[in-house]
């Protein structure tokens, strides 16, 4: 869910303009930016003796521990061009837009114990309640069975055979912000401008691709419209 992760999202980057006639401004904009998500969860392992499915207060169990973390970057950049509105000496209104490119990148990682760099991509864990039966196949319920899950089903904390797994996805979209601004010179060769705006950008059904960049075939749809405003402080004329 993105809407969890910080708001605003804020893009750290650069921007450039120069004029080509006496009330029309291009340039050009980029910024990146990312922001984390943090969660632990527990995995609990229990005898089930009685084979009812839920943990009795009298069945042996354990607990393992595991971290979460999710993690989005996104960069956006674009040209823009604009028509300027002088409105008194060093300080003028324009309107225009910014035209390019977006790319969201979505990292979910999945860590239990110290990672280890030989098991970075095998599996990931289960994070819910987990009845224990016949787990060996020698049919009979007994204490082996949980000693068998715990090495095979669950990371080994002691040796750390399993310590995280990752997910990365990301997804380019195209990029369009309308916006209207004002520049502010304070100097002979400094000044202040801020522009408010509305971005547009859409990630398409089945546009979504994996690290190795396979398509996603059934990924959704994702919107990533918002209310835009870029501050920065400029130096030349």
């Amino acid at each position: 869910d993105l809407t969890k992760f910080s708001n605003p999202f804020i893009l750290n980057g650069g921007e450039g303009f120069s004029n080509i006639t006496d009330r029309i401004r291009i340039g050009g904009f980029a910024g990146a930016n990312s922001a984390i998500q943090t969660r632990k969860s527990e995995t609990t392992l229990f005898l089930d003796n009685n084979e009812n499915g839920n943990f009795d207060s009298d069945e042996k169990s354990s607990t393992y521990t595991s971290d979460h973390q999710a993690k989005i970057s996104m960069w956006v950049s674009g040209a823009t061009i604009e028509y300027m509105f002088p409105l008194f000496k060093g300080l003028e209104a324009s309107i225009g837009s910014m035209f390019g490119l977006g790319r969201l990148n979505l990292n979910i990682s999945q860590t239990v114990g110290s990672p280890s760099w030989k098991n970075q991509f095998v599996s990931a864990f289960k994070t819910q309640l987990n009845a224990i039966t016949d787990a060996n196949s020698d049919g009979q319920i007994s204490e082996a069975d949980l000693t068998y899950a715990e090495e095979n089903q669950i990371p080994d904390v002691t040796s750390i055979t399993l310590s995280g797994a990752m997910t990365s996805v990301s997804g380019t979209f195209m990029n369009i912000q309308p916006y209207v601004g004002v520049k502010l010179q304070l100097l002979d060769r400094m000044g202040l401008r801020m522009t408010i705006g509305f971005n547009t950008g859409t990630i398409t059904e089945g546009r979504w691709h994996t690290e190795n960049g396979t398509p996603i075939l059934d990924s959704p749809e994702t919107v990533l419209n918002s209310m835009a405003i870029r501050a920065m402080i400029y130096f030349g004329l």
